[in-house]
């Protein structure tokens, strides 16, 4: 067995190189958001830097007070690009039940979160960051990059993006398909909240089902099924505004 020389240089270990100090930015957010998620609450700074395996002091040699990190970490949180990003990566070949499927699987995620994080935070409303206009040009959030407009518009591009998914489809619908993502996007909202939806949380699945379908019995698949005349006519409603609703569309 051979032995190593006395006195012998031993290889030296490598060192971590020092992360960039916007990357430990980034990484801290994270951390923090992350934290407020599991513990529910604000997490101290203790915490934190326990969780991202660094000491204490360095939080504060790249965010000036904890507060300053706290609105950072919201605003990263809130912002709507990789949501975007992950709706525009929706297969575009898939069925239209699929495709909303998985639009509604990203939503579902997106305000279980917003909900944990805003309990956590005693948030009532979303942050008002403007348009995220660059955000959304880069695919992802730019911390600190604040853009100026109106909060009303800060989701059109996101909405665009999903409109998207639908664009082939509107002969298909009775109605216009923005109007199927808008009601998608309130019963995903109020069917995820624990609160709202009396602990009976809604699978992805069941939404878009309800949405498409409705929750009426169909005739048994060796039968004619009913058309969707049919069906509005059985529920009570005059079938020919139907036909004009689809006339008046452009």
């Amino acid at each position: 067995m051979t032995t190593p020389v006395e006195g012998a240089a031993r290889p030296a270990q490598r060192r971590a190189a020092p992360m960039d100090p916007d990357d430990r930015r980034d990484a801290l957010i994270e951390v923090f958001v992350r934290l407020a998620h599991r513990e529910g609450r604000k997490p101290t700074t203790s915490e934190i830097a326990q969780e991202a395996g660094v000491a204490e002091g360095t939080i504060f040699r790249v965010f000036p007070t904890k507060e300053v990190l706290e609105n950072e970490a919201v605003q990263a949180a809130f912002c709507p690009a990789p949501v975007r990003r992950r709706v525009a990566a929706i297969d575009p070949e898939g069925s239209l039940r699929d495709r909303l499927v998985d639009f509604t699987r990203i939503m579902q995620l997106r305000f279980t979160e917003v909900f944990g994080l805003m309990s956590a935070l005693g948030l009532s409303q979303p942050p008002n960051r403007g348009l995220h206009d660059a955000c959304y040009e880069a695919g992802r959030h730019l911390r600190g990059h604040l853009d100026d407009g109106a909060h009303e518009a800060a989701h059109q591009p996101l909405l665009e993006a999903v409109h998207g998914l639908l664009v082939h489809d509107e002969d298909h619908l009775v109605v216009p398909a923005a109007d199927v993502v808008h009601r998608i996007r309130l019963l995903t909202f109020s069917g995820s909240h624990p609160g709202i939806a009396d602990g009976r949380v809604l699978t992805p699945e069941e939404i878009v089902d309800t949405v498409l379908f409705g929750v009426v019995c169909r005739r048994p698949a060796t039968e004619s099924g009913l058309s969707i005349a049919e069906l509005h006519a059985q529920l009570g409603g005059d079938p020919r505004h139907l036909a004009g609703d689809r006339e008046a569309r452009p």
